[in-house]
């Protein structure tokens, strides 16, 4: 079940996700009026301005700030401000657009450090959520704090940096929702596993061949969502293929293929279509990953782990290409027995996607 700490939250990000600002109380007593860079409009951007004391600024992390201006940067976020006006399609092409480096945007814009943890806790828990990481802020005026009626009355959420920083550490709890049989077309002794988690509002499902989870080492397949490979057969990943080849072997002689909602390494669908439009302009996976202000692999395997467990599963044979999934299991409890390589045929259109598998994440190829 939700806490009255992650419903809090949750209802924060999804006001953030629609547009709408929120308050945030800081350590110190202060106040901040944010807003998501991605979802802004002129109207919430206007009544930030009528609560705000301050200038206004957008906060990018380092991954952002790196393909803005093309050098390294050593913290985790900054401040951008103009002396000009801040309008709403600004906030949206310096937050996650593609940006002609020849353009004048930055005209005028003063950088400084964002060093207020609170800040980083909601752009973390807004990266997770899948939002662009990028908020539009403003200090409150302590008369309009005093007048907290004006919240009430435009329905804005106030929420304490203690909620942000509980809910930032927190992991996936997963509940077993249903197991049924699922006969598919090359394996009629097939079940299907449905999971919940109990903190967020994500969905699992387990895929279980031949009475897999009673097997002393089963073959394991994590598979992360790909609409675009695995509905789509598009040409641009392996996922369909590794999806199809998983089911295949294990139809023979069983295992269990875990199906995360992980698009584009955990990024979410939309993200990963806009990551497509970086890379057709010349950007690899990871880059394109890291341009959007998202880390170039956000998945974890927590709830994978957990899955797993609850299976009665701890011991396996992973079928995978990645060791960073190896050794990411290992550290949350599973124990690794054999590593088998997945091997799949790949189109001229995935040869770089590949590449850059090999090359930049590790992926044994």
């Amino acid at each position: 079940m939700y806490t009255n700490i992650s419903r809090k939250v949750y209802h924060s990000l999804l006001d953030l996700k629609m547009g709408f600002p929120i308050v945030v109380r800081l350590k110190n007593n202060e106040f901040v009026i944010i807003c998501s860079s991605e979802t802004i409009t002129e109207k919430s951007l206007l009544m930030i301005k009528n609560f705000s004391n301050s200038s206004l600024s957008i906060v990018l992390n380092k991954h952002r700030m790196e393909y803005l201006f093309e050098k390294p940067y050593n913290n985790n976020l900054y401040a951008i401000s103009f002396s000009n006006k801040l309008s709403a399609s600004l906030c949206k092409k310096l937050s996650f657009s593609k940006i002609n480096k020849d353009s004048n945007l930055m005209d005028k814009a003063i950088i400084s450090l964002e060093k207020r943890v609170e800040i980083l806790n909601i752009i973390d828990l807004m990266r997770k959520d899948h939002s662009i990481p990028s908020v539009v802020i403003g200090n409150l005026n302590i008369e309009v704090v005093d007048r907290n009626n004006d919240f009430k009355l435009k329905k804005i959420t106030v929420i304490d940096h203690s909620e942000l920083k509980l809910n930032a550490a927190e992991k996936d709890k997963l509940k077993l929702i249903s197991r049924t049989d699922l006969p598919i077309l090359s394996c009629k002794k097939t079940e299907i596993v449905s999971f919940r988690s109990l903190n967020t509002k994500k969905e699992f499902f387990a895929l279980i061949f031949k009475n897999g989870d009673n097997q002393e080492i089963p073959l394991v397949r994590i598979h992360s969502q790909c609409i675009t490979g695995d509905l789509l057969d598009s040409l641009k990943c392996d996922c369909g293929s590794q999806l199809k080849s998983a089911i295949n072997m294990m139809s023979l002689n069983g295992g269990i293929i875990l199906y995360m909602p992980e698009e584009g390494r955990n990024i979410g669908f939309f993200n990963k279509i806009r990551a497509y439009d970086f890379q057709f302009h010349g950007l690899d996976t990871v880059d394109a990953n890291l341009a959007l202000g998202f880390d170039s692999d956000q998945r974890d395997y927590f709830a994978a782990s957990e899955i797993l467990k609850q299976l009665g599963t701890q011991k396996i044979n992973l079928l995978s290409n990645n060791p960073d999934k190896l050794s990411r299991l290992q550290e949350n409890g599973i124990v690794i027995k054999k590593c088998t390589q997945l091997k799949v045929g790949v189109s001229n259109e995935a040869k770089n996607y590949l590449r850059t598998k090999k090359i930049r994440s590790g992926h044994n190829l």
